[in-house]
């Protein structure tokens, strides 16, 4: 049978797009994609005259080329010609564009605190950019986004790997790794850098690993510790002994994501008669890909938060709230304490940070007689509540609204511990039961065909 020709893959279209109005319109465009752009226009004869920018960033371009169709207007206006020329400083700025991003550049950019992607400056925020600029110290200074490609990024990992003495430190490579990709991601979307450049090839985490393993001799294996049932009961008990705040944190969302319940609001606390218990409830927002959820305000747990409202560390900014002084307060602020409550100036202010809030979780566990161990904190209580949730609850929705998840996999897949042992007992206990109902003298025969 003959070949079918193959067709010919769709050419990819150069951008452009026009600016100003009838009579004074001027065009940006791209001469191939994701080329150099250029300002295309017609003079008072009706020719098309164009210059070329210089440059490929398309923001910038479209800003010249309006200013300079609001230039063709106005010389319009006033009965005089116009010729689009751009000052000398902003030619050294488009030279300056049309240089390729390097890695260095386009890290400032994404954390540049007024035009960058982050509102606020997180402990999260800080963190990533001190891997980052790690990254692009130990790849050059000359480096570009477009040629960062999954060789370069296999370099960066084998580097790290060298530098490891005892084979530790691939999560921290990984984690470099999906935070260049992510502002790679970014400069895209902002059309900083091309389309194709720092793109990440499928399976790219698989292959890190392997070549971790084969330059240091370790499996790299993602841990995830938990607590156990005994340690989670004595982190319970120890509550009213350690700080207010966490104390209402852990009550109100020790299942859910401790980073997104912390930056809850007064608002977010509902304390009318609604919810399955008709108690109220508390409402915890996703961010992203991580979602949020609503959490219904259990007998026991209303008790709580009326005390802590009434006569706790919450008082004074629950009275002015409630005497309409302010619009709204953080339920977990930070910054110290005084006597017990919150200053209401900083009830106003923000919540409490990640590293404050690992600070007393960690001294927390130290009252309840726990170890401390690195990497567990809160999630060692949501991971154990993942385990032990099923227990108490057959309906995977309802798992899932413990955990505050979309779907069974994720919570499957990475919370719930494949080596939990009161699941290798109830599936000892199953194969028993089938050996048991397999032994049976009296079991229903088969019909003959």
């Amino acid at each position: 049978m003959p070949k079918t020709k193959r067709q010919p893959k769709a050419a990819r279209k150069c951008w452009a797009e026009s600016l100003g109005v009838y009579g004074a319109t001027v065009r940006v465009a791209e001469r191939d994609p994701g080329g150099v752009l250029y300002l295309l226009w017609l003079d008072k004869r009706g020719k098309q005259q164009k210059r070329s920018l210089g440059h490929r960033d398309r923001r910038e371009g479209k800003r010249q080329a309006l200013a300079a169709a609001t230039a063709m207007m106005e010389a319009s206006a006033a009965g005089r010609g116009v010729v689009i020329a751009a000052p000398q400083q902003q030619e050294r700025k488009q030279q300056d564009a049309a240089a390729p991003l390097t890695l260095a550049q386009g890290i400032a950019q994404m954390f540049d605190p007024q035009r960058g992607a982050y509102a606020t400056v997180t402990d999260h925020v800080r963190q990533a950019k001190r891997y980052a600029e790690a990254a692009a110290e130990i790849l050059g200074p000359r480096l570009t986004w477009e040629d960062f490609t999954p060789g370069e990024m296999m370099y960066l990992v084998r580097h790290l790997a060298q530098q490891s003495r005892d084979g530790s430190g691939a999560t921290a490579a990984e984690k470099t790794c999906v935070i260049l990709y992510a502002i790679a991601s970014w400069l895209r979307q902002e059309e900083l850098i091309p389309d194709t450049a720092a793109v990440p090839k499928p399976r790219w985490k698989v292959r890190l690993r392997e070549e971790w393993r084969a330059l240091t001799g370790h499996r790299v294996e993602v841990k995830r510790p938990r607590h156990d049932v005994d340690e989670v009961a004595a982190i319970f008990a120890a509550l009213p002994q350690g700080d207010p705040r966490l104390r209402l944190l852990i009550e109100l969302a020790a299942e859910l994501r401790a980073g997104q319940a912390v930056r809850a609001k007064r608002s977010d606390l509902i304390l009318d008669a609604v919810g399955g218990f008709g108690l109220g409830r508390f409402i915890v927002h996703g961010n992203g890909k991580k979602h949020g959820e609503i959490v219904d305000l259990h007998p026991e747990l209303r008790a709580l938060v009326d005390e802590v409202l009434s006569t706790g560390y919450l008082a004074g900014a629950e009275a002015a709230f409630q005497r309409g002084e302010i619009p709204d307060y953080y339920l977990f602020p930070g910054g110290k304490m005084k006597s017990g409550s919150v200053p209401l100036s900083r009830a106003t202010a923000g919540c409490l940070s990640d590293w404050t809030l690992r600070g007393l979780f960690k001294a927390l566990e130290a009252i309840a007689g726990i170890p401390h161990k690195q990497g567990r904190a809160l999630y060692g209580l949501r991971r154990q509540a993942t385990d032990l949730a099923p227990e108490f609850a057959n309906d995977a929705r309802v798992l899932n609204r413990i955990s505050g998840h979309t779907d069974s996999a994720t919570r499957e897949r990475i919370y719930q511990d494949p080596n939990n042992e009161r699941v290798r007992a109830k599936a000892a206990e199953a194969r028993r039961s089938m050996r048991a109902f397999l032994a049976e003298g009296d079991r229903p025969q088969k019909k003959a065909a």
